[in-house]
């Protein structure tokens, strides 16, 4: 379990659907939710457990669970797309994605 790994802190919003959570999204990319963070706070957050992962895990595969923020993170450091990219496609959610962390 690591803390890193949660959902972007919506503040005032938590508990709101999701519709209404991504609906203006982009709105959000670099200014926080009421009393939360921004979608980059939360990619950099999640983003930075890759730089933990060699240090106990090297060479090994990983599975991480997490939320859209845990995607984006891997898809934004791994991946090289850019942020703001990634809140204006859609999600596309399926049953798994893989990513390789070269060091």
């Amino acid at each position: 379990l690591d803390w890193r790994l949660r959902e972007c802190d919506y503040g005032d919003l938590n508990g709101a659907p999701a519709a209404e959570l991504h609906r203006d999204r982009l709105r959000y990319l670099d200014v926080a939710y009421p009393n939360g963070e921004s979608w980059r706070q939360a990619v950099a957050r999640a983003g930075r457990v890759l730089d933990d992962l060699p240090l106990r895990w090297g060479g090994s595969r990983v599975l991480v669970i997490g939320h859209v923020a845990t995607r984006w993170a891997l898809d934004h450091r791994l991946g090289g797309i850019p942020l703001d990219n990634l809140l204006a496609a859609d999600f596309g959610w399926r049953a798994g994605w893989e990513h390789r962390l070269e060091r």
